[in-house]
């Protein structure tokens, strides 16, 4: 009996499915391979400060301006400077940027239909309507989520299989917890997006009302716009590539062009983007320095009567606007947020890069010859998967004696990746204490609970003197 309710229950939910379904317009059966295309160092593509600024464009930045500036140009493919001075044009009322983005209907109510709904759909009821829907290419579509143990931003294909994460759910999207998945994509095209509060499947919020069926219908003419974009900033790109060789000289523009096109080809992380920037101001240094011993003013195109400060902060705007563009969005906001962080400390500390105190120390690497490993059967929640495979590491650095134990996910290479990064962080705060960064950041929550607690006292005293004179 039990078992004719359940599949009785089973065709109730596969005919619900098929009826919301059925009024869509059916996905087109023929998709063009991708072609995956690296680009050389002559390809490099480098953003142009003077290109115009389209209505759309006013309008993705008004609607986003609540995002930092680093986010803004990543999206835009432009400069943090430009799109700052932009920003500025478009709260100014007298500015013909304002007059021409408010002439007519004002975008903040473009979203007042009562068929838009004003909340953003959930990932979870995305991610099933992609599953579900018959009309709509699974394979078509990926997930942009945090990586666990990295913190950095991957592209997962939406039929992959799930083997790092416990539990028994075996497609992967499904397995991954919802605050990590940043994006959807379809194809090429961003169609959910946390950040941006954009829902182009169901149309709600940013998406204004387009939904999935129209993506994929547009999509061909979606794409061409993009490759026409993307080719008038290539051949815009010499004008700003002008204004670098006067600055740092032919040979040294090459150079730049060749560290940006090694950058793209590796694996990156945090440490590689830092030392990508210190080089390029590296280049900037030796050409201000060559300038000097030579005793002329050859191409300076900076005002003589400007000091340093200036110059520095000069270059590393026009330096963020050929990183506008770099084909890797990951690489291009890691890029502009540590041009910002450069940015900011020459201006508090008056043009001296040398200030690095507020840098964490880099992590002891550690020597595999140096480490004890072992592999042992694990326990818990998991499933046969974790308790009869010896997936749980334990690591130890025979010198010091530390020692880690990591049994987070199924997968036993992920388990020794993080074990590895654990032991790099114990190692760390023993070999420098409070200087480490588990000891910043200690010290950080500890002064910030002082300044807290502080603020509190002389807010309840400012309180009780208001109260007096009150009554008084």
């Amino acid at each position: 009996m039990a078992r004719s309710v359940l599949l009785f229950g089973m065709m109730l939910r596969s005919l619900a499915f098929t009826r919301a379904f059925s009024s869509l317009k059916p996905a087109p059966s023929n998709f063009q391979r991708r072609v995956v295309h690296y680009a050389t160092s002559d390809e490099l593509k480098m953003d142009n400060i003077y290109m115009e600024w389209s209505l759309e464009d006013d309008k993705i930045l008004h609607n986003n301006r609540h995002l930092s500036p680093v986010r803004l140009a990543s999206m835009l493919g432009r400069g943090m400077h430009g799109v700052e001075a932009r920003m500025k044009k478009l709260t100014n009322v007298d500015s013909t940027a304002y007059r021409r983005l408010f002439g007519g209907e004002d975008i903040q109510n473009t979203d007042t239909d009562e068929n838009i709904s004003n909340k953003l759909t959930p990932v979870k009821e995305v991610l099933r309507r992609i599953q579900w829907d018959p009309t709509l290419p699974a394979s078509s579509f990926s997930i942009i989520h945090y990586d666990r143990v990295e913190d950095t931003l991957c592209e997962t294909p939406f039929e992959a299989e799930n083997d790092s994460i416990s539990g028994k759910e075996r497609q992967f999207v499904f397995a991954l917890p919802e605050h990590r998945i940043e994006a959807v994509k379809y194809l090429d095209r961003i169609v959910w997006n946390k950040e941006l509060r954009l829902d182009s499947v169901f149309g709600s919020m940013n998406g204004k009302g387009e939904t999935i069926d129209k993506v994929i219908e547009n999509y061909d003419d979606w794409k061409r716009e993009k490759e026409e974009k993307e080719e008038r900033n290539r051949l815009r790109q010499v004008d700003i590539l002008k204004e670098m060789h006067t600055i740092l000289g032919e040979m040294r523009v090459a150079t730049l062009k060749e560290m940006s096109s090694n950058l793209l080809r590796i694996e990156w992380d945090s440490e590689e983007v830092k030392d990508y920037v210190k080089r390029v101001l590296m280049l900037y240094f030796d050409a201000q320095k060559e300038r000097e011993d030579n005793g002329s003013d050859v191409a300076n195109a900076l005002d003589e009567e400007e000091e340093d400060t200036f110059d520095i902060i000069y270059v590393l705007n026009l330096f963020s606007d050929l990183v506008a563009l770099l084909p890797d969005e990951r690489l291009r906001g890691e890029v502009l947020l540590e041009v910002e962080s450069v940015i900011n400390r020459n201006q508090e500390t008056g043009g001296n890069s040398s200030d690095k105190t507020s840098q964490p120390s880099a992590l002891p690497e550690l020597n595999e010859d140096e480490l004890e490993e072992k592999f042992v059967k694990g326990s818990g929640a998991g499933g046969q998967k974790v308790n009869k495979t010896s997936n749980r590491v334990i690591l130890v650095h025979t010198p010091t004696g530390l020692r880690v134990e990591c049994q987070d996910t199924r997968s036993l290479q992920q388990n020794r990746k993080i074990a590895r990064k654990r032991l790099r962080l114990k190692l760390d705060a023993f070999i420098n204490g409070d200087t480490s960064r588990a000891g910043q950041k200690a010290t950080k929550a500890v002064t910030k609970k002082a300044k807290n607690k502080a603020r509190s006292k002389r807010r309840r005293r400012q309180k009780n003197q208001s109260d007096d004179e009150s009554n008084n």
